[in-house]
């Protein structure tokens, strides 16, 4: 997953809301939501090829998500799945016990990532680096954040404040309206201007023009894009909304998987 938007403590019914994109290679082959573990119930979707997910949301409103950091493209391969995090601490089934499982995690075994945690009341991102055996963590404040690939609300992207703009637009509108207009942001395809896009970190060697292709919030490219949304509100102990779609926004319909999870609804979705 490549950017998530957060609405902390903004909408009057809803305290988080979170819009989310996915970008991947499309030959890497994924399923759209599904049960991933059963206690606590969790939801997410499923990468086929290292067996983790980018995001799940519990029965009792925890979300977890996961964003690449952009420029570890070039450090090759790593030993661990980045996806393992993620079914890891939708595991521990809370916050506490999120950060006593980062406390164990080895950052500098996985490519270089970053991990939003959290529910209603405690929402925060967790930064692993390479050379950097421990996870920097922050509280992510009220508002409305982004986290690309990159620190959150990352100054040096043009998609972050594109997508902090369009959602100040809809941010306090009621959850029809705010849906809508959060569908409307994972589908934007607004370019920046070339001189806008930040000069590639150490070790990408992808030229300017793909660079600026990726800050699009929904990105096109013939071998690489969104393919993938995901829109979540909670409350404490509560996920009121989780809508997903398996193919980028705007291509393909959204589907409400809720559902999935209550006790005793199906094993998968689709």
């Amino acid at each position: 997953m490549c950017t998530i938007v957060i609405l902390r403590q903004v909408h009057p019914e809803w305290p988080l809301v979170l819009a989310a994109n996915r970008d991947e290679f499309y030959a890497r082959p994924a399923t759209g939501p599904q049960i991933l573990r059963e206690s606590p119930r969790a939801v997410g979707g499923r990468d086929v090829e290292r067996g983790g997910t980018w995001m799940g949301v519990t029965n009792e409103g925890l979300f977890v998500g996961l964003t690449n950091q952009r420029g570890g493209r070039g450090q090759g391969p790593a030993p661990r799945s980045r996806g393992e995090v993620v079914l890891r601490a939708l595991e521990m089934g809370g916050v506490e016990a999120i950060e006593r499982y980062l406390d164990t995690l080895p950052g500098d075994e996985f490519l270089p990532f970053n991990l939003l945690y959290g529910d209603a009341r405690v929402l925060r991102v967790a930064y692993a680096r390479s050379g950097e055996r421990r996870l920097r963590r922050e509280d992510v404040p009220p508002g409305i954040h982004v986290l690309p690939n990159d620190v959150l609300d990352a100054p040096a992207l043009p998609k972050v404040e594109r997508a902090r703009m369009l959602a100040a637009e809809v941010a306090h509108r009621p959850w029809p309206e705010l849906e809508a207009g959060l569908k409307a942001l994972l589908a934007d395809p607004t370019l920046p201007a070339l001189e806008q896009v930040p000069v590639p970190e150490a070790g990408e060697d992808l030229p300017r023009d793909f660079l600026r292709q990726l800050q699009a919030l929904c990105i096109r490219t013939p071998l690489y894009g969104t393919r993938s949304s995901t829109i979540v509100a909670l409350k404490p102990g509560h996920v009121g909304h989780y809508l997903a779609t398996e193919v980028a926004p705007g291509q393909g319909p959204w589907s409400d998987v809720t559902g999935l999870l209550t006790p005793g609804a199906a094993a998968a979705n689709g």
